[in-house]
This record gives structure tokens, sequence and C-alpha cells, in this order.
């Protein structure tokens, strides 16, 4: 799990087991200004549980312990105070640089450059998402075809379920949700799943229902409380990814990518004026 301290609580929340949700109530209950002051003792005996049931919660979210918990949560807490001092202009530039480096520290490399190498040998690649998701499943496939990679996308949850019902394990989806947990992409997922198509997942969460599925899961940073759907920090932190992942593409066709790249760049180079 990635992002702010308290943005991975509330990803928590979905998936939490009975003593966890009363572990995270109980925190978001105390302001943010003590607890980075209490020992693991002092908040173990407000919240009424064991440390080692605090130990074991802030490693589900990412942390080695306690300690670092409550360093990432200092860290924010200042973040935050200093965006409230700055104009709204520079707050929302601090969150989406912010979400890029996040994001940047969740994506590994190596992960890029394997599974570009299987889109490159797929027959066919689909990329899917519903509602703000499916804004960016959209730019994969505009990104994409600038390399000579085409990639079929559609917002429609019915045809997404009948294009991947006739893939096969010559094929790839690219399914993208920030949850984890829209059941119209976990239905595709599924579908390809049965299929034996290859997945690559892109959300903020590893431990949701659609991460289950995936060959392949490319982390974005979480940016979004439970009120907070369709985050512009979250979408900047998805495009970035795409971005990475063309780079990768780009890479291993080599020569081939670049004059891919340079019949894109003239096909369009007389629609300005």
């Amino acid at each position: 799990m990635v992002g702010k301290a308290l943005d991975r609580i509330y990803a928590a929340k979905d998936f939490a087991t009975k003593t966890e949700k009363k572990v995270i109530d109980g925190i978001l209950n105390i302001p943010t200004s003590d607890i980075i002051y209490l020992s693991i003792s002092d908040l173990a005996s407000r919240l009424n549980v064991a440390e080692a049931t605090l130990v074991r919660f802030c490693k589900k979210l990412g942390y080695n312990g306690f300690q670092e918990f409550k360093l990432h949560l200092s860290q924010d807490a200042a973040l935050v105070s200093q965006s409230n001092a700055d104009c709204a202009t520079k707050k929302i530039a601090l969150q989406m640089v912010d979400a890029i480096n996040e994001t940047s520290r969740s994506i590994k490399y190596n992960d890029c450059l394997e599974i570009a190498d299987l889109m490159i040998k797929s027959k066919k690649i689909c990329a899917f998402g519903v509602g703000n998701s499916a804004i960016t499943a959209m730019e994969i496939s505009n990104v994409l075809a600038r390399i000579g990679m085409m990639v079929t996308y559609t917002p429609d949850s019915h045809l997404q379920a009948m294009i991947t019902s006739n893939l096969t394990s010559d094929d790839m989806v690219i399914l993208i949700s920030v949850s984890g947990s829209t059941k119209d992409i976990i239905d595709v997922a599924e579908i390809a799943k049965r299929n034996g198509v290859k997945i690559v997942v892109i959300t903020c969460y590893d431990r949701s229902p659609l991460a289950k599925y995936a060959d392949y899961i490319l982390f974005s940073t979480r940016r979004e409380a439970a009120y907070e759907g369709g985050s512009v920090s979250t979408i900047v932190s998805i495009s970035y990814i795409i971005n990475v992942l063309y780079d990768a593409i780009k890479e291993k066709l080599g020569q081939v990518g670049y004059e891919y790249t340079m019949r894109s760049a003239h096909s369009v180079a007389n629609k300005s004026l």
C-alpha cells in the first residue's frame, strides 16, 4: 500500500477486520497533532487494544512498525500545514507533484519492461476502466497509438465484458480501478482469467478483490479518501504510470519504436496553422 498515512488508513478500512476497524475509528477520532506525540503504550491504552495489535496494523499499512507510521504521519501533518499557508494554486500543485513522487517510489521499471515485452507480443490489447478510471483507460489507448500499438478501449461495461469474452491467452487486458473493488471491472477480470488472458492491474490497493486476478500490478499512490472519488491527483499519478509504460515499450522496440513515433508526429504535423 502506498500514499499518505491517513490515506492508507482510509484505504485499509474497506478490508479491515473487526479489531482493525476499532483501531481505525479510534485513530481517526484523535487529532493527528496528538497522535504524533503519543507512545505506542499511550495510544494502545486510549484505543483499548493491545500494543501488538497496533504494530500489526501499522505493518498492514506498509510500515515497519508504529514508529515509522508516526514519522510519516508527522511529515504528512507538516505538509498539510504548509499547504494551508500557501495559496490554492500552490497547494494543488504540491498535491500533484507529491502524487507522482509517491507513485514513482512504488513502480519498478523492470516490471514495466516485462509488461512492455508482453504487450508487444500480444495479439490484442484492451484497456478498461469505469467512471473516472475510464479517462485513464482512454489515455492508454491514445498514448500507445503514437508508438503504433493499437489498444481497444470502451467505457461501456457491457462491451468490456463481451470483448473480453472473445480474448485468448495470446491477448492482454489492462484494468484500472483506484479502489480495486469496482464490480464491473472485477467481472471483466473474472472473464479474462477464465480465458487465460494476461492481466495487468493499475490500482491503489494491494489487497483489493481486483488485485487477486492480476499477473502484474502497478500501484498508483493513494490520493483519495472515500469522499474524493475521481481526485485529479489520482488521475495524474496513473497518467504518470502510463507514460512510464510508454517509455518501457519504446525502449523495447528500439529503432522501430522511434520510427513509429516519427510517423505519428508527421501524420499530424499539418494540423497546426
